[in-house]
């Protein structure tokens, strides 16, 4: 028996409809759907007029004294109605007096299932997206509240992909926890209203409704609870998440809850759940997820499902019973109703709830998006940028083409990464994108919101550089035109590293032009070349060689043939140094190169320079060469040594100059200008094995002494001394002459050269580090230099270690200061100035030992070497401890 009307009206329309039945779904987070069948006497009603347009279906009480009459019946006073759109309109059936017609009435949210969309949200959390959702269709504050009980993390980067704006906005709310139902405003129509927790929940403050099974009679007016059923489920025994975030590559992103140890019955787990890629990114959205998860599981763990007439009954809705259930103490939370009514049919709905104090989470059935391939994209900047704008992480910003919103420059997307074939901590492979680079974008499982760049692209703006005929070719360039390019032509391989400041190149192989011709005849093998300056450094020594090592079958340091050619050299230099001591010369240190060509540059043992070349070495510049050496420099030649200056030739030397010839002679000429040769402090001594004749061709010879002249043969002689001069032979003196005058007294005095009156100097450098063998110097350290007691010099060391010293020969001892109070003494031995290889050994610290004055140096180093082994342990060795 009928006891409620059913009316259909419209804002903008006053058709004649009379409802003949309706069917009603609903439930949390989901938009209600009414089937309604109506009839009118209108055949032709407008039904795409109808389409869109807001309605209200209300369920209201029959006005019928009739019921009233019946003893004990009490006509309902609940008001049931929805308001929303026609979203369908359907003609059924069309007969002689009525024609019968479907439509379908849903609240006005539903519509953003017609609107599907790809688009971004930065920056924003849940509740502030959906608002935004809700009002770009034109939803006021109104229209939809939010009840909520936290705060909500801000979500760096959302997207909704391929998806309606229902099925976004049904997917936030599972992902957070939030429920949504509908409230009937008089005024405003249907209100969506969000909650996350029970305190949310609608309350009802009616009584408790009886539950009163049917019994096979139906119910006139009385709203109740016709049945009840009550389901027990089982619970997750355990919940797990899990995820990664790079940016925090070492913090763990799993949480994990269990049922066990609570008051649950543990009889009713079974099972877990595990979940990994929810997209948390710190500990605290992990807990939280897990926490989500297990409400979400427990709300489900008590189900009731029953039937009933209550019109005010609604998803979201706390309601009670009489009697109560003991598996809901405190009422029941209405989750889905079914409602049904006709004109012959009393209303009633089925329904599910849960208890009520249980917290609602929806179940996660909305799909994610899945991006399986690709998309392609561009980088983005804030605008008239140079060069490429990352972050410190190396990450770009980048402009989805189906992305239609206006961002500032810069910020159309979140920080991406780019994938790179190599990386590790602090290094890997970096090539920098500029604006308006084409990129592939790939996403973690597919996840829109995490998006990385798989791969680069060049297209018709961005063209390749490499064309098509480069087919052989293999280049890496630049924005700024710095390349590596390998070329795998047979017969041109080649490969060139250049940049375009000075033009500095490096080619390797086969050269060639930006034609793509050789470069000349010899345009093979390499070319190291700039415009700006240049270095080339190695710390353990180099080795430069011209000598063939065919198909680089060699060995690295192979440098047999420049050795051999050094030993030869020496060889020839120790022969040399034989006849010389024979004839009582100087010889050369030949002895102490050959020991440094094996200790040091044989196999560049120590950081030194070789260079070899089978057909000769030339050097050439139109202004000066110099070269230097803190020790000794060694010119030694199989064939002749030519010196020949276009100007003056010039040789000075601290110590001696020694010249000898051991077969040919020596000579020394001067073409133009006169011949001096001086012995400003000693002797000069002139010999010869055989005659030695002095003249001059068109001038005079003048022999003058200040003390003596003395000439002798065979024990005659001419004396010149004091003013007389005295004659003596054993045998006769024959005087052959036109005359002979004997007069009185003369005297010719003659001038002598001066010579230089001041100590000459030598610049020392003067080295300290900062430890025995370290070679880190005292940098910017304070000194003060002293020489035998007298302060010669103050300043501050700089970054070589070296102090210049302009030494005097006559100086004993140098004392240095340092700032941070440390004293070096340092005494100068010249005892044997004219023996280096003793007076080397001394300025080391190795002073030779008593009774070891005429040894040798190698005596000594042994000497010492022996000393430190032990072995003269116990013997008078002429040393003091």
């Amino acid at each position: 028996m009928q006891t409620q009307s059913y009316h259909l009206s419209f804002s903008r329309f006053s058709p004649s409809l009379s409802v003949v039945s309706f069917t009603a779904t609903e439930a949390l987070n989901t938009a209600y759907r009414l089937d309604i069948e109506l009839t009118s006497v209108d055949a032709d009603l407008p039904l795409s007029s109808y389409i869109n347009q807001a309605a209200k279906f209300t369920v209201t009480p029959v006005s019928s004294d009739v019921l009233g009459l019946i003893e004990g019946m009490i006509a309902p006073q609940a008001l049931k109605e929805w308001s929303g759109i026609i979203t369908s309109c359907e003609k059924l059936s069309v007969s002689a007096d009525e024609t019968r017609y479907r439509m379908v009435l849903e609240p006005r949210i539903a519509a953003l299932k017609h609107h599907r969309t790809s688009r971004l949200f930065q920056n924003q959390n849940v509740p502030d997206i959906i608002s935004s959702l809700l009002k770009h269709h034109g939803f006021s504050g109104v229209d939809f509240r939010f009840n909520t009980s936290r705060e909500y993390g801000v979500r760096e980067y959302v997207t909704q992909y391929q998806e309606s704006d229902f099925a976004f906005l049904n997917r936030l709310c599972e992902e957070e926890g939030i429920w949504y139902a509908f409230e009937q405003n008089a005024q405003y129509g249907d209100v969506a209203v969000f909650g996350d927790d029970a305190a949310h929940y609608f309350r009802s403050h009616t009584s408790p409704y009886p539950y009163r099974p049917h019994g096979g009679l139906e119910s006139v007016g009385e709203e109740a609870v016709f049945a009840l059923q009550v389901k027990h489920n089982p619970i997750l025994e355990s919940i797990r998440v899990g995820d990664y975030n790079y940016r925090d590559a070492d913090t763990d992103l799993s949480s994990a809850v269990t049922a066990k140890g609570t008051e649950t019955d543990s009889s009713v787990l079974l099972g877990s759940d595990s979940h990994w890629g929810l997209h948390q990114k710190t500990p605290e959205e992990a807990q939280l997820q897990t926490a989500l998860l297990q409400q979400l599981d427990h709300s489900r763990r008590i189900v009731a499902s029953g039937s009933g007439n209550i019109t005010a009954l609604r998803p979201g809705l706390v309601f009670q019973t009489a009697p109560s259930f003991s598996e809901a103490p405190n009422g029941w939370l209405a989750v889905s109703l079914t409602h049904s009514g006709s004109r012959d049919q009393a209303y009633s709905h089925t329904f599910t709830a849960i208890p009520a104090d249980s917290i609602f989470r929806p179940e996660r059935i909305t799909p994610l998006p899945k991006i399986q391939g690709s998309l392609p994209a561009r980088v983005t900047s804030p605008g008239n940028y140079t060069y490429a704008y990352i972050d410190n992480m190396g990450r770009y910003r980048v402009k989805l083409p189906f992305d239609l919103d206006e961002w500032s420059p810069g910020g159309e997307s979140r920080p991406i990464r780019l994938a790179k074939p190599y990386a590790g901590p602090d290094y890997g492979q970096h090539f920098p994108l500029h604006e308006g680079t084409e990129v592939m974008l790939s996403f973690v499982q597919g996840n829109p919101d995490r998006p990385y760049i798989s791969g680069v692209m060049h297209d018709s703006s961005h063209p390749d550089h490499v064309p098509a005929d480069w087919n052989t070719r293999n280049v890496i360039r630049t924005w700024a035109n710095n390349k590596l390019r390998m070329e795998d032509k047979q017969g041109q391989e080649h490969i060139k590293l250049a940049t375009e400041y000075g033009k500095t190149q490096l080619n390797l192989g086969h050269i060639v032009d930006g034609q793509r011709q050789k470069r000349g005849d010899n345009g093979e093998g390499f070319e190291l070349r700039t415009d700006s300056w240049g270095s080339l450094r190695a710390g353990k020594g180099l080795f430069i060689s011209a000598d063939a090592q065919n198909q680089a079958a060699g060995q690295v340091l192979d440098m047999d043939a420049a050795i051999a050619q050094m030993e030869q050299a020496l060889s020839l230099a120790k022969s040399l140094n034989k006849a010389a001591h024979t004839a009582k010369n100087e010889a050369t240190e030949a002895e102490e190169q050959a020991g440094r060509l094996n200790d040091s540059l044989k196999q560049l043992q120590r950081s030194g320079i070789i260079q070899s070349a089978p057909d000769g070495i030339a050097t050439a510049t139109p202004q000066s060469q110099l070269h230097t050496a803190g020790q000794h420099i060694h010119h030694i030649s199989g064939g002749d040594t030519d010196i020949s200056a276009g100007s003056n030739f010039t040789a000075h030397a601290v110590g001696s100059v020694n010249l000898f010839a051991q077969s040919n002679g020596a000579k020394l000429q001067a073409n133009q200008g006169k011949v001096e040769i001086q012995a400003q402090n000693d002797e000069m001594q002139i010999n010869a094995l055989k005659d030695a004749t002095i003249t001059s061709s068109a001038g005079k010879v003048t022999v003058a002494a200040k003390d003596e002249i003395l000439l002798t043969s065979g024990g005659a002689y001419i004396k010149i001394k004091d003013g007389n001069i005295e004659l003596g032979c054993p045998k006769m003196v024959w005087v052959k002459c036109a005359g002979f005058q004997v007069m009185g007294p003369a005297t010719m005095n003659y001038t002598h050269p001066e010579w230089p009156k001041t100590i000459p100097t030598r610049t020392l450098a003067l080295n300290i580090a900062r430890s025995a063998h370290g070679k880190q110097a005292f940098e910017g350290m304070p000194f003060k230099l002293y020489a035998d007691g007298r302060e010669i010099k103050r300043g501050v060391i700089d970054k070589s270690g070296n102090i210049a010293i302009e030494h005097q020969i006559p100086t004993q001892q140098y004392k240095l200061e340092l700032a941070n109070g440390e004293i070096y003494k340092m005494s100068l031995i010249d005892e044997y100035q004219e023996n280096t290889k003793k007076s080397k050994l001394i300025n080391q610290g190795f002073y030779f030992p008593k009774g070891m004055d005429t040894a040798s140096a190698a005596e000594a180093a042994q000497h010492y070497a022996d000393l430190v082994a032990g072995k003269l342990k116990g013997k008078n060795n002429g040393t003091s401890d």
